[in-house]
C-alpha cells in the first residue's frame, strides 16, 4: 500500500525516527536487548520508507522492470518489514520473560527464518493483486484472506507475549518513577494496538470475501493510519524514553548529574588538599563513568578528606559533621585547607580515640542533602583555599 499520510507529518516523524535511531545506536548498542530494540526500529523505518510515494518512485527510477511491478513488490515488501520489526521485537520481549541471553541470536535467527517464512507468503499471495496493478484489499479474493493471515499471525504471537509479561512486571513492582510511568503507558498502548491489528486485518478480509462484498477500504488508507501510529508513534515512544535517560544521563543533566555538579567545586578543593585520598576509578569503553558510581566516590572522598582535614581544625568535633549552619562548617573547612596548606603541622591530640567517627548506619539521603548545602555554601569561602594542583577527574 501507499502511505496516504500527508507530508506536514509524515516528514517530521521520519525525522524523529532517524534521529531516536542514531541516538540509540550512539548511546545504546552494548546490550543485547538494545542491539534488538535498535534493529526493529531500523526495520520499522524501513517499513514506512517502502510506503513512501517518492521512495517507490526511486526504486522504480533505479531497479530494472516495469515501474508498476516494482511499486508494487515494494508495497508488498513493507508488510514483511513490518513483520521483521516484530521478530526483533518478539526476541527482546522473550529476554524479557526469561529466556536465556546465551541462546539469544540463535533463537533469534530461527525468528528471522519465520519472517522470511511469511514474507515469501506474502509476495506470493499477492501476486494475483500485483497483476492486476491493485492493492491486496483491492483484488481481495482469498490470496488476500492469505496475505494477512500470514502478516497477523507473528504480530498476534507478539502482542500475547508482550500483554502477559508486561502484566506480570506491573504486578510485580509498581511503577514509581516518570519514566517507568511513561514506558509502561506506552508500551500497553502499543500492545493494545498491535494485538487489534493482529485481529482486525484478517477477520474484516475473510468476512469481505465470505459475503461477497467489496472491502469497505480498498484504498487501504486505516490499515496505513494505524500501521503508521504503531511502527512511527507508539513503538519509537516506548524505545525514546529510555533514550531521553540515557541522553541526560550521558550529558550529565539527569538527577545523578546534577548532583555531582553541585558537589564538584567542594570536592575539588577538598581533594586538592588531601590529594592522597583520591583513587582511580574505573571508565567502560567510551570512557564513561556511572554517575551513581561517581556520586558515591564523591561523597567518600569528601567524608575522607573531612576526616583528614579535622586533625588541622580548631573545631574537630564539629568539622565531620554537616548537621547545623552549613556556612559556619564551610568556614571551619576552609581555615583547615589553609592551615595544612600553609605547611602547619597536624595536632596530634587531634588523633585521640574519643575523637574517632565510629561506623554506623547512615541515612545516606540525608547525608547527601547535608553536603549539598555545604556545597552551596562553598562558594563563598572557596577562593581564599583554592589550590593551583588539581587532582584526578572522578
Amino acid at each position: 500500500m501507499t502511505s496516504p499520510i500527508p507530508g506536514l507529518i509524515t516528514w517530521p516523524v521520519l525525522t524523529c525516527m532517524t534521529l531516536v535511531l542514531a541516538g540509540r545506536w550512539w548511546l545504546l548498542r552494548d546490550s543485547i536487548v538494545d542491539r534488538l530494540i535498535n534493529r526493529a526500529l531500523a526495520a520499522g523505518l524501513f517499513e514506512y520508507l517502502l510506503r513512501e510515494a517518492w521512495f517507490q518512485q526511486s526504486l522504480a527510477w533505479l531497479l530494472p522492470g516495469h515501474d508498476s511491478d516494482v511499486v508494487n513488490i515494494a508495497r508488498q515488501l513493507s508488510l514483511g518489514a513490518t513483520v521483521l520489526a516484530v521478530s526483533n521485537i518478539y526476541g527482546f520481549v522473550k529476554l524479557w520473560a526469561g529466556a536465556d541471553p546465551a541462546h539469544t541470536w540463535r533463537r533469534q535467527w530461527r525468528y528471522y527464518l519465520v519472517t522470511l517464512t511469511a514474507t515469501a507468503v506474502i509476495l506470493i499471495a499477492g501476486t494475483p493483486a500485483r497483476h492486476a496493478d491493485q492493492l491486496i484489499d483491492q483484488a481481495l479474493g482469498w490470496p488476500a484472506v492469505v496475505v494477512w493471515v500470514a502478516f497477523s499471525l507473528p504480530l498476534g504471537a507478539t502482542a500475547l507475549l508482550a500483554g502477559r509479561v508486561s502484566v506480570r512486571e506491573m504486578r510485580a513492582a509498581g511503577a514509581t518513577t516518570w519514566q517507568e510511568r511513561a514506558l509502561y503507558t506506552a508500551l500497553l498502548a502499543t500492545i493494545v494496538g498491535l494485538g487489534a491489528i493482529a485481529v482486525v486485518f484478517p477477520l474484516e478480509t475473510a468476512i469481505s470475501v465470505m459475503t461477497g462484498q467489496p472491502s469497505f477500504d480498498p484504498e487501504m488508507h486505516w490499515k496505513a493510519w494505524s500501521g503508521f501510529l504503531l511502527s512511527a508513534v507508539g513503538a519509537p515512544a516506548v524505545v525514546t524514553v529510555p533514550l531521553i535517560s540515557t541522553l541526560l544521563t550521558h550529558t550529565g543533566w539527569d538527577r545523578t548529574g546534577r548532583y555531582c555538579r553541585r558537589l564538584r567545586p567542594m570536592w575539588t578543593d577538598l581533594t586538592a588538599a588531601v590529594p592522597e585520598i583520591v583513587l582511580e576509578i574505573r571508565h567502560d569503553h567510551n570512557r564513561r563513568t556511572d554517575p551513581a558510581i561517581r556520586l558515591h566516590r564523591m561523597t567518600v572522598e569528601i567524608r575522607d578528606s573531612l576526616l583528614h582535614l579535622k586533625r588541622y581544625s580548631h573545631n574537630p568535633d564539629n568539622l565531620t559533621t554537616t548537621e547545623g549552619d552549613p556556612h559556619t562548617y564551610a568556614r571551619r573547612i576552609a581555615e583547615a585547607i589553609a592551615t595544612k596548606t600553609a605547611g602547619h603541622p597536624p595536632n596530634a591530640s587531634r588523633l585521640t580515640p574519643r575523637h574517632q567517627i565510629h561506623p554506623g548506619a547512615r541515612d545516606l539521603t540525608a547525608e547527601l542533602r547535608q553536603l549539598l548545602a555545604l556545597a552551596k555554601a562553598w562558594p563563598h569561602v572557596r577562593s581564599p583555599t583554592k589550590s593551583p594542583r588539581q587532582p584526578r577527574t572522578t
